[in-house]
């Protein structure tokens, strides 16, 4: 499994692993609408182009396909955490994470946040983040509850 940079013309396989995931995992803890707004992606769109491209988004790929992607923001918003539905519980999300996290100690950035849905919460937790609240989010109508994680990273002498 190799890491690498996500670059513009990654979109439309990352929007398709985006969709993918919602579609197959988003069942087990969310509504059917809650499921197709979520999925409803488009790669060619400026809030999925911002979402990869305007952060530091890392890729997870093997010799065949992408597995996962993961962004952050030099500001240490954790942007995006996505592994490919039929890749879960393989070290794909967990590499993807390290990678943020070294990201974030070169940056010198002292605090990572995001908001975590019900299938990411655990790859959060695994890796030192602490949920401080919940929000509810309206997308197409339909609202979303989401758990706003975060970690503070300190420096060792």
């Amino acid at each position: 499994m190799n890491l690498r940079t996500a670059i513009e013309a990654d979109l439309p396989a990352l929007a398709t692993l985006f969709r993918e995931t919602v579609l197959v995992n988003g069942p087990q803890h969310y509504s059917p609408a809650q499921v197709e707004a979520w999925a409803a992606v488009d790669a060619a769109s400026p809030r999925f182009h911002q979402l990869i491209l305007a952060v530091t988004t890392y890729v997870a790929e093997d010799d065949t396909a992408i597995l996962g992607f993961a962004g952050i923001g030099d500001d240490g918003y954790v942007a995006s955490t996505y592994v490919r539905h039929d890749c879960l519980h393989r070290g794909v999300g967990s590499l993807l994470m390290q990678a943020v996290l070294a990201h974030a100690q070169e940056k010198q950035i002292q605090r990572l946040y995001a908001e975590a849905s019900e299938f990411s919460l655990g790859l959060f937790q695994k890796f030192g983040f602490s949920q401080y609240d919940t929000e509810v989010v309206d997308r197409s109508g339909v609202q979303f509850t989401r758990y706003l994680v975060e970690r503070v990273l300190v420096e060792t002498p």
